[in-house]
């Protein structure tokens, strides 16, 4: 199998490289638009070149069976700020791709990743959200996400691709850098392992389905092959946490008292839903996947290896 991922910079997408590459799925290529940087090895052929321009877009997706596409700039928190820019940032690249695919005639089997936070609107009744539930996007962000969805379902009508949308809940499992708008947990650990205040968005007491990159892996090993020519599936735990209760879990599992810094803008992030979780069952049925990672394991883990990694360090200096 000869497999493409897009957004291989990314949070996710560096995660799943490695992954795909150590797995052995098939043949992994990557598209780049700048080159590596030193010492970073990807394990993949590497195209060079940016989805907003076709031809690049036809050199990266010849002879594809899989196609992961993680691509995406802006994160919910910022993505209004600018909403023109958003909408050509993410779906010309999109839309692009899905042209090469057509000239191309491959008819690839393309796994998107969603939004499992940012799709779906405001509810009061507090029951997890299926698939078949409405989505009332509350910023650019997801109604990008939202479109991209309505495009690649129109492609796959067609017949030119088959399609699994992937709507994920909060990704974690590795640090990530602390000036971070999106990925809670990984910023929130490094800041309390470095001893820096971490910033919080939007309401404290807002909760999301946190799920962790080895059952997003998983997931991704199960679709890799479609059932149907467009799907859509939710990638969570079933089980909300509240930002409140998030830092609270990290304080206790690093054993740090943590330094707590809202934005500048106290309205800044207010617009964020307040309450998402997933409802997972039809991916369980049709699927046979199941999360695995406790929350709280996974994070006693990130803790863990870190502090493991550091000592290691020092002893080699």
């Amino acid at each position: 199998m000869n497999i493409g991922l897009t957004g291989s910079n990314g949070f996710i997408g560096s995660y799943l490289v490695r992954a795909v590459t150590a797995g052995r799925m098939g043949n992994v290529r990557v598209l780049l638009r700048s080159r590596p940087a030193a010492g970073e090895e990807f394990g993949a052929e590497v195209v060079h070149g940016d989805l907003m321009l076709p031809k690049d877009c036809e050199r990266f997706a010849k002879d594809l069976d899989l196609i992961i596409y993680l691509a995406h700039r802006n994160v919910p928190v910022n993505s209004d700020l600018d909403q023109p820019s958003d909408a050509m940032s993410n779906m010309v690249p999109l839309l692009n791709l899905l042209r090469a695919i057509q000239v191309l005639k491959t008819r690839p089997h393309l796994i998107y990743f969603s939004s499992g936070g940012a799709i779906y609107g405001p509810s009061s009744r507090r029951i997890p959200f299926r698939e078949t539930d409405p989505c009332e996007p509350s910023s650019s962000y997801g109604i990008q996400k939202l479109a991209a969805e309505q495009y690649l379902r129109l492609a796959a009508a067609k017949d030119q691709l088959t399609c699994t949308v992937l709507r994920p809940g909060n990704a974690y499992g590795t640090l990530l850098p602390q000036q971070r708008m999106q990925g809670l947990i990984g910023v929130a650990i490094n800041s309390v392992l470095h001893k820096k205040p971490i910033r919080i968005f939007g309401n404290m007491d807002n909760v999301r389905d946190y799920v962790h990159l080895a059952d997003i892996r998983s997931m991704v090993e199960k679709v890799a092959r479609p059932k149907e020519p467009f799907t859509i599936l939710n990638v969570g735990t079933g089980q909300g946490h509240s930002v409140r209760q998030v830092l609270k879990t990290i304080e206790e599992c690093a054993g740090s008292p943590l330094q707590i810094e809202t934005a500048p803008d106290p309205h800044y992030g207010s617009w964020l839903t307040d309450w998402v979780v997933l409802d997972v069952t039809k991916a369980q049925r049709e699927f046979n996947w199941t999360p695995r990672v406790d929350f709280r394991d996974g994070i006693r883990a990130i803790v863990t290896n870190w502090r493991a990694d550091a000592q290691h360090e020092i002893a080699l200096a």
